[in-house]
């Protein structure tokens, strides 16, 4: 749709100016007459989209949502307006996707649809919980208390996940360091040898001649190599999408060793956070399990959760069928069990993220300490076997030498 840029007097005689995405002049000046504005002048802007702009692309983070309800629960706590209010922030914000999508939501509020029914139209930069909490700020009047509400639960998301980044991030790059150097052993520094000891005479060994059928492979086959990565990157990612492989992803990140432990606890921080959250703001209890189902980030506890919900409507309490979905410790279930009997599930939901937060920076401390030398011990062994490999024939030719 054009847009339209507009000036123009309120019933105060202020002078206004905005902008109006609609599909004709003749709207817009319709927009502008039923907010009872004196119009001095529309024009048509031309937009410029840049093809080349990746950055328009890039992915909202956490952290910016986190940011943004922060913001925009300090203007509204100031009196300004929503529309004036989303005016500021869209202006503001560094990420260009959000900036867009903040301009839209700016434009259909502006011809009268509410906050959280603008944001539902852009899915895939506002989570589900940002506008669900905030369609229960409309209704009861307190949009600023949910934005800031809204603005701890993800800054203490980004938390975490910032946490289980930064235990992945040693494993990860010590292992790509440690591929690379396996292929400089492999393709410049085994094959001076090997045609050292060949011209020498000297017979390879078992071991030696493995290293170097790999050597002469990747040297003379690279682009194989590269192409079977990206063609098995390409159908593990197409199989992944799909329902039953993300299933059988999911199920293997809370199962497999090491990292199976911590998965679960961010699982379980997460639930407990945002059931909690969607709680304390007055939402029911279906409701609100439906919201978590959908945030949650794993296949087999949504599934599970999904279940709990059918037992949740036959009256069966909460805390019954979450211990069939398996990741829930004991613990967990007699704390939500209490908070059902006491009337105080929001409460001890709570608590209990704040208690899981600590066990993840307990699990991330204890995953690195078992993961470096682990990774040291399978990269000694790599580089020993071709060091032994290469030492090998070296003693062969020093036996030749001394007959």
């Amino acid at each position: 749709m054009p847009l339209y840029a507009y000036r123009a007097r309120d019933m105060g005689g202020n002078l206004v100016t905005g902008t109006l995405e609609v599909d004709s002049k003749a709207q817009c000046i319709d927009v502008l007459k039923q907010k009872n504005y004196y119009i001095i002048d529309i024009k048509e802007e031309v937009v410029k989209q840049d093809i080349l702009d990746f950055a328009s692309f890039k992915k909202v983070k956490i952290k910016d949502i986190a940011v943004f309800c922060r913001q925009f629960a300090t203007l509204i706590n100031a009196g300004i307006p929503i529309v004036t209010s989303l005016a500021t922030m869209k202006e503001q914000v560094e990420n260009k996707r959000l900036k867009k999508a903040l301009s839209e939501v700016y434009e259909e509020v502006q011809k009268g649809r509410t906050l959280s029914d603008a944001m539902k139209k852009h899915e895939d930069v506002f989570p589900m919980l940002l506008y669900n909490m905030i369609e229960v700020g409309e209704v009861s009047g307190t949009l600023d208390k949910v934005m800031n509400e809204m603005a701890d639960h993800f800054e203490k998301e980004n938390e975490l996940d910032q946490k289980v980044k930064s235990a992945l991030t040693y494993p990860v790059i010590v292992s790509i360091v440690a591929v690379l150097v396996v292929i400089f052993l492999l393709t410049n520094v085994l094959p001076v040898f090997v045609s050292m000891f060949k011209n020498a005479g000297v017979e390879l060994p078992l071991p030696t001649r493995i290293l170097l059928a790999v050597s002469s492979s990747i040297s003379q086959y690279w682009y194989l190599y590269i192409g079977g990565i990206v063609l098995f990157s390409f159908s593990l990612s197409r199989f992944l999408r799909t329902k039953e492989g993300g299933r059988i992803y999911d199920t293997m990140l809370i199962n497999m060793p090491i990292f199976g432990p911590l998965n679960r606890k961010v699982l379980i921080s997460r639930f407990t956070r945002t059931l909690g959250t969607l709680i304390s703001a007055g939402i029911p209890l279906i409701k609100a399990m439906e919201v978590v189902e959908r945030v949650v980030g794993n296949t087999v506890v949504a599934e599970g959760l999904r279940a709990a919900q059918e037992d949740v409507k036959k009256g069966i309490p909460l805390s019954e069928p979450l211990k069939r979905i398996g990741i829930f410790p004991p613990m967990v279930i007699q704390m939500i069990s209490v908070g059902e009997s006491s009337g105080s599930l929001d409460s001890i939901l709570n608590k209990t993220a704040d208690f899981y937060d600590g066990e993840v920076d307990t699990a991330v401390s204890q995953m690195t300490t078992l993961l470096e030398p682990l990774i040291i011990v399978m990269l000694a062994t790599v580089v020993g076997f071709i060091v032994v490999s290469i030492i090998m024939p070296l003693f062969e030719l020093y036996n030749f030498i001394g007959q």
